[in-house]
Parts: C-alpha cells; sequence; structure tokens
C-alpha cells in the first residue's frame, strides 16, 4: 500500500540517522517473526522513531490496532539493551494480561535468535545483559512499582487504558539523570480527559502541526507527536478512506473488511481501526436490536429439554439474577423466559442462600434436567454444592466471569441478538438490565459492564450471555461438575 504520509519527515531526522539506521539493521539481521520471517521495518515506522534516535525526550504514537505496535515496541527495548551500557529499558503496560504479551514478544525474538541467547539472560519479567550491565523490566502499570526509578528508556503500551497520569509523569520526571528517553504508542482511546486524551490536545495546540491525509505531525525541544485517524466526520463505512489510517503494509481491504464482523460494535471499529476517539460507554445493546427480538410474555414450556438457567451472583450489593433460556429443536432461535431478579437486604448483610436456591428448585421442577450455568469463584461454591447435593437430577455447570470467557460471552449474545436469533418476554427488569448496560475494552475484544458514572443494575444480562454461551458453545465448553464437586 502507498503510505502518503511518507513524504513527511522528521526535523531531527538529520540529528540520528546512524542509529536508526542501526536499529534497522539490527531488526533486519538479527530478530525473526513468530512465522520464521525477518522482521523488517517498514517506513510508516522509521518515521515515527526519526525524532526518538534523533534525541526526542517524548514521543507519542496513535494509530489503529494490528499496525504492528507490541513488535516494534520489543524490538525498540532489545536494541536499546544491546546498544546502551548499563541501559535500565522499563516496558510499562496497562494490564498484567498485556504486559505477558509484551515479555512474550520480547522473548520470543531472544529464543528464536542464537546471537541473542548467547548474549542474554531471560528471567521473571525480566531480560539481562551480562555484557552491558544492563536489563529490560516488563511491568504493569502499577504507579507503585515505578517510583523513584530512572529509566534510560521508558516504553509505555496502550495509555488510553491507564486509569491515571501519575505513571507517565513518574516515568517522564525520572528521565532527566541519565538522559532517558520516553516512547508511547497506543490506540485512540474513549475519554479525551484520560492521560493519553490530554497528551494529544496538547499536541493539537502545538504550532506547526502537518498533516497528509490520515496522518497528522508535529514536534518541538521536547514532544514529537504521530497520529493517524479519520476526522469524526468521514466515512467510515469507506474501506479504502480507513485503509488511509492503517499505514502498515499488512493492513488491506480484505483485512479490514473480515475485521468489520457483526460482533464489532460501532465504537470499535472507530476506535481500533479508524483512529477515531470514540466512547465505548454507550450502549451495549441498542434499543432497536432488543426490542425487534421481543416476544411479549413469552414463556418456555414446563417440560422442556436443554433449558440453561444463568446464575450471576450478587449477595451482598448487586442483585442476583436467574435467567432460563432455551432453543427448540430443529431451531436456530432460542427462547428466554422471565428471569428472577433478586435484591440484598440494603443494610450490610447478604442476601440467604434460601433465597437463591428456593426458585432454582422451583426451575428444577418445571424442566427436569435443567443445566444450572456459575461461577463457583465468584462466592458460588456453596450454592453450587447444594444444588449438586439437594438436586440430584440437575447438571451444574461453570462460566468463569474472568475476562476471556466473559468477552466471548458478550461478543456471542450481541451478534445473536443483532442477527435476531434470540427472543425474549419483553419483561420490565430484564428490558432495564439490558439497555442500561455499556461496554468495557479488554484489549482488542470488551466486555458487558455498567456504564460510567451510572450504578443500574445489569446482572439479568450478565446471566443471560453465560447461559447463552454455553447453550451454544464448542469453542468454550464449560466444566461439568457431580455430585462430588
Amino acid at each position: 500500500m502507498a503510505i502518503p504520509s511518507q513524504r513527511l519527515t522528521s526535523s531531527r531526522v538529520s540529528d540520528g540517522p546512524g542509529e536508526l539506521e542501526a536499529f534497522c539493521r539490527f531488526c533486519a539481521r538479527v530478530l525473526t517473526t513468530e512465522d520464521g520471517a525477518t522482521f523488517v521495518i517498514e517506513p510508516f515506522q522509521r518515521m515515527l522513531l526519526a525524532d526518538h534516535f534523533g534525541g526526542a525526550r517524548e514521543t507519542v504514537v496513535i494509530a489503529p490496532k494490528k499496525n504492528g505496535k507490541t513488535s516494534l515496541l520489543a524490538a525498540l527495548g532489545l536494541y536499546h539493551l544491546l546498544s546502551t551500557p548499563f541501559a535500565d529499558a522499563i516496558v510499562v503496560a496497562a494490564s498484567r494480561d498485556q504486559a505477558g504479551n509484551l515479555l512474550r514478544q520480547i522473548v520470543g525474538f531472544v529464543q528464536r535468535s542464537t546471537a541473542l541467547q548467547g548474549r542474554l539472560k531471560v528471567k521473571q519479567r525480566e531480560i539481562v545483559s551480562d555484557d552491558l550491565g544492563g536489563r529490560i523490566r516488563v511491568l504493569a502499570s502499577d504507579v507503585d512499582t515505578t517510583d523513584g526509578e530512572r529509566p534510560t528508556l521508558a516504553v509505555v503500551d496502550e495509555l488510553h487504558r491507564h486509569r491515571s497520569s501519575d505513571l507517565y509523569g513518574v516515568l517522564r520526571d525520572g528521565l532527566g539523570p541519565r538522559k532517558g528517553r520516553l516512547v508511547c504508542i497506543s490506540t485512540a482511546g474513549d475519554d479525551e480527559t484520560s492521560p493519553l486524551g490530554q497528551l494529544r490536545a496538547k499536541a493539537h495546540a502545538m504550532p506547526g502541526m502537518v498533516r497528509d491525509g490520515a496522518h497528522r505531525y508535529v514536534s518541538d525541544d521536547h514532544l514529537s507527536f504521530h497520529e493517524w485517524a479519520l476526522d469524526t466526520d468521514q466515512d467510515v463505512d469507506d474501506l479504502e478512506l480507513v485503509l488511509t489510517a492503517n499505514p502498515a503494509s499488512w493492513v488491506d481491504l480484505a483485512e479490514l473488511n473480515a475485521r468489520r464482523t457483526a460482533s464489532m460494535r460501532p465504537w470499535q471499529w472507530k476506535r481500533f481501526s479508524c483512529g477515531i476517539w470514540a466512547a465505548g460507554e454507550n450502549a451495549a445493546i441498542p434499543d432497536k436490536e432488543w426490542r425487534a427480538c421481543a416476544r411479549p410474555n413469552l414463556q418456555i414450556p414446563a417440560g422442556a429439554r436443554g433449558v440453561y438457567v444463568g446464575i450471576d451472583l450478587g449477595w451482598r450489593h448487586d442483585c442476583t439474577a436467574l435467567v432460563p433460556i432455551y432453543r427448540p429443536e430443529g431451531q436456530e432461535i432460542a427462547h428466554v423466559h422471565p428471569p428472577v431478579v433478586l435484591t440484598p437486604p440494603g443494610d450490610g448483610t447478604s442476601l440467604p442462600v434460601a433465597a437463591v436456591f428456593d426458585p432454582l428448585a422451583k426451575m428444577a421442577e418445571r424442566w427436569p434436567h435443567v443445566t444450572f450455568v456459575l461461577d463457583p469463584a465468584a462466592d458460588g461454591e456453596h450454592l453450587a454444592q447444594r444444588l449438586d447435593n439437594e438436586l440430584p437430577n440437575v447438571t451444574v455447570a461453570t462460566h468463569s466471569q474472568k475476562h476471556t470467557p466473559m468477552c466471548l460471552a458478550a461478543s456471542r449474545l450481541s451478534e445473536a441478538i443483532a442477527a435476531g436469533r434470540i427472543q425474549h418476554p419483553d419483561q420490565p427488569t430484564l428490558n432495564a438490565h439490558v439497555l442500561t448496560a455499556g461496554v468495557r475494552s479488554v484489549g482488542e475484544v470488551w466486555r458487558y459492564a455498567k456504564q460510567q458514572g451510572r450504578n443500574a443494575p445489569i446482572d439479568a444480562l450478565i446471566a443471560l450471555a453465560m447461559a447463552h454461551s454455553t447453550l451454544i458453545g464448542d469453542d468454550q465448553k464449560p466444566t461439568y461438575r457431580s455430585h462430588t464437586w
């Protein structure tokens, strides 16, 4: 793909072309990708690192996902470690999961290179060079772990997901004693008052901003800023236009078309593929889509087999929701039964286990061989044991409420609703829990969450998502328990 922004040149290219070229040679000669190919630095990556190697103290890059961010950061950290005496490089991700991804990328480069294996030692969350006395540490964004640091290189990944600007300030303030440099590469965020949003606003207010298509660039004595993004009023359905905001050569029309699936929400497409700042806290499920699935007074018939009941427990603070779902044999559409939603006492005490068990026992009478779906780790162990012991004909299936399975469940349910493969009874409590839910970004995926600044319950939606995903899922098979729980 042609990259119009290649015509832009950095104000510091003449200051450090030698080091930039050395970095590119290092990548091509030493680093190998997971598929065995040579790791080649692309023209747009040369451009965004030119100021960094020219001496810029702070480099900030905002670009859509899938443009090689993680690999580039890993390569930059390794090069710094092997070229700087007594290097102290800190790579900081927004979460432990993302920090683990970065660490695996760095370790992968080392393990695939005999030259690096002979010079570097891989320790827990640390890569060490005995030759030059340096190290790379990969950390999650915890200010306490970085306070007082004096890094020679600080690499910040996905700043849009950092809750506070304190960490960024700690790292930036620590650059002075050793003339360190900071590189931050992130996707667009959803809150313009966030740390990344404030940095972006500062850059946009700087004089001399240069724009070439979707690429914006500006720099001064301290900050170098690059951003690839469409404008908010541009047509995000025009894939040719969206392509201009994705500078990597491997992102083409086929890749973009595959990315835009039915389960991708509009805010995701705008942020992650178009570079547009878009709030992810809007309603997760559009009112129009949910209302189209309504079948007033719908009930699952007594005696139906293959009924799943999602259980989201909230003993003391949140509601407890019990949501049955079932798919008639030979049909594609799943039917949702009116849920049972229990509110805790509100006086600091917990909801009695009997208050939850009794309606479940009645469901077991109505639907023999029903499957109850819950997360025993979410204070559900005691309930699960009682269900196993006292209701011998039922099955208890576990569905974790950790990010990975809940992101999968949210994607599956939202896609089914959008496609009309769900029918529900139009029950007011269920409607309220579904339509007040927002989304929470978890890396490149998302899950249901309470909308920012609101405390409206969404427990029935969580229970429905767990039951629906277990009902249809082969990719994520539930763990079944027996009386030997």
